[in-house]
């Protein structure tokens, strides 16, 4: 299905805006920007406190970045373009404007999803094997991994391009990255590559949830063994990382699911879960820029917390996850 209504082929008219700006697109256009903002806001902070903060100068904080890099990225494209042209429905845009956008941003997205699975795989080899995680991530072996997945999410955005008709750009009027149909005579409303990637971003996420859960149960039974005491400040520091991993996965999966289900058509019959999923992806990224501030006691330490202190240490410390301060490995 067009977006366009008339009958009449053009190309890029998916990607158009209605021309006139109802209320529902200033609701959503203001959310996508205020929440995009706050991601990239959040982002920059993150970057900041990974260098300042020496916990965080070892792999995992070189992954962390990397990952919040891309989170940065995707959001500032929502913040520059999808937020304002969604509330202010322009009908003159250049399609290239709506492809090029979607390819900046949706590739930082997808070396965003790509690197959560590098710091999920990063925090199991660091609880299930810390004697060898020294030395299977020094710093050339992280730099080169970084490397080797923003090269591989390049590759497969590229092929958006340089396959016939399998362009995707935003859509002010379905608040999302939509199929866009480079002929009349093409009956398929989707992009093939875009099926190909939007279901591997979907199986990557899946195999973090199943690296996380093989790390839980090795936390579970270290628990059980009584080898998380005090005296253990190294693997203490590693679980916590580990939880303040695995707190994006529930959000992440859900938006992807509906990414899957909806599959870049644009359809208005999708529209809900087009916004559903679009804001719950950005969220996702809020959320893991939080997780870095709320599950750090060395970043607390920074705003001076002393609401309800005897509250908090009693959850953290039931948890086990906020007990003791790290040191650097």
């Amino acid at each position: 299905m067009s977006a366009c209504g008339n009958g009449t082929f053009v190309f890029g008219c998916e990607l158009q805006g209605k021309g006139v700006t109802a209320q529902e697109d200033t609701i959503i256009g203001t959310t996508i920007w205020i929440l995009a903002s706050a991601a990239v806001l959040l982002g920059i902070y993150n970057m900041y406190l990974i260098k300042k903060i020496p916990i965080f100068h070892n792999s995992f904080g070189w992954f962390w970045a990397s990952r919040t890099v891309g989170e940065i990225g995707s959001n500032a494209v929502h913040v520059i373009y999808s937020g304002p042209v969604t509330f202010l429905q322009l009908n003159s845009i250049p399609p290239v404007t709506g492809i090029v956008i979607f390819t900046i941003g949706y590739f930082f997205a997808c070396y965003a999803c790509v690197m959560h699975q590098v710091v999920s795989l990063n925090r199991m080899l660091a609880v299930c094997a810390p004697l060898r995680y020294t030395t299977m991530f020094k710093k050339s072996t992280c730099i080169i991994l970084t490397a080797y997945c923003a090269i591989i999410v390049l590759v497969a955005m590229s092929l958006y391009l340089i396959i016939p008709c399998n362009m995707v750009g935003y859509s002010p009027q379905l608040y999302e990255y939509v199929f866009v149909k480079c002929s009349p005579d093409i009956d398929r409303d989707y992009s093939l590559v875009g099926t190909v990637v939007n279901r591997f971003c979907f199986v990557v996420c899946f195999s973090t949830v199943i690296s996380d859960l093989v790390t839980l149960s090795r936390i579970i039974w270290m628990k059980r063994k009584g080898q998380l005491g005090k005296s253990n400040v190294a693997m203490r520091r590693n679980v916590r990382f580990f939880f303040q991993t695995s707190i994006q996965n529930f959000t992440m999966m859900i938006a992807l699911t509906m990414i899957v289900v909806v599959n870049n058509q644009p359809s208005p019959n999708g529209i809900y879960m087009n916004v559903l999923g679009f804001i719950t992806i950005i969220i996702t990224h809020i959320n893991n820029a939080l997780a870095l501030i709320l599950f750090n006691p060395e970043v607390r330490a920074r705003f001076q917390i002393h609401v309800a202190p005897h509250m908090l240490s009693s959850f953290f410390s039931a948890s086990n996850i906020f007990a003791g301060q790290a040191t650097v490995t």
